[in-house]
């Protein structure tokens, strides 16, 4: 099987990196190694989810109706586009201030435009 990083995202209290797996028949599948931190208890749990297509990733990702507001890191390329149009539905002004805003605007859009083996240069 061979792993490949998709889609990451995190924040201070919770993110993962989400993973397309090649299986030997040549079949996809995305595993998501996640984790969320309780500073109240001061811990750290972490799960992996197993995910059929990135679209089942993707409604579980946004569950979170502040998912934009997570730190991206990574997008691949195939997706950014979806992303791209998924963006243009999320109502930015949840959070009144603007520098934070276009903070994490300025990150998307960074992140959708960085070449496409940013992680795995050649």
């Amino acid at each position: 099987m061979q792993k490949e990083l998709y889609f990451d995202i995190s924040s201070e209290e919770k993110g993962g990196s989400l993973f397309r797996i090649k299986k030997d028949d040549g079949s996809f599948s995305f595993y998501y190694n996640h984790s969320i931190y309780d500073s109240r208890k001061d811990e750290i749990k972490v799960f992996e989810d197993y995910f059929d297509n990135f679209e089942s990733f993707w409604a579980a990702l946004i569950k979170d109706k502040e998912w934009f507001y997570l730190h991206v890191l990574f997008v691949h390329s195939e997706q950014r586009e979806f992303v791209r149009e998924q963006l243009k539905n999320v109502n930015w002004n949840i959070h009144p201030n603007k520098k934070w805003q276009e903070s994490h605007q300025r990150q998307w859009k960074k992140v959708l435009s960085d070449p496409a083996n940013y992680y795995n240069p050649q």
